[in-house]
């Protein structure tokens, strides 16, 4: 009869165990998918960016833009902030996250229209360079989502140790 009860002890710690990192490998897969889905977003928007300045640049410098084509970039730069939002909820690096923001007001920022076509050229080639510097910091953040490090245990014991209210 002892022998009945430490089996079904063991079983029921065992498949409670086993349950919680189920869990905790579910939360962190999801997790994963949303970066993936975000970083892959801002990253398409910077392309439609820049598209779009190529798309609607004259060639020359000029004192304005038509209202349509502001309007419509604008949108685009509310889609990106739209975007960052997610990615501060999403991403541990509060570094990346500041630095996927700052090319994103870079590229709307920058006054385009004021500039030549090779000067817009030059100015899209840096932005490139930052870009992929940011792409590959993105890369190794969703790496590191991947391992089970001790903080995902004691996650977990922890959740057993709080009160419910």
């Amino acid at each position: 009869m002892t022998n009945f009860f430490f089996t079904l002890l063991l079983g029921i710690a065992g498949g409670f165990t086993v349950h919680a990192v189920t869990m905790k490998v579910s939360f962190k897969q999801r997790t994963i998918d949303n970066k993936i889905k975000i970083f892959d977003s801002i990253i398409g928007t910077w392309v439609k960016m820049r598209n779009f300045v190529f798309a609607h640049h004259p060639g020359h410098p000029v004192d304005s833009v038509p209202l349509q084509i502001s309007i419509n970039f604008d949108q685009m730069y509310g889609q990106s902030q739209q975007l960052i939002g997610e990615t501060i909820l999403i991403c541990e690096d509060d570094n990346l996250t500041s630095l996927i923001n700052t090319l994103n007001e870079r590229i709307y920022r920058t006054s385009w229209h004021l500039l030549n076509i090779h000067e817009v050229n030059t100015e899209m080639e840096k932005f490139k360079i930052d870009a992929f510097d940011a792409v590959r910091k993105m890369r190794l953040d969703i790496e590191r989502s991947t391992r089970f490090e001790l903080s995902d245990f004691l996650h977990i014991y922890s959740g057993l140790l709080r009160n419910k209210r």
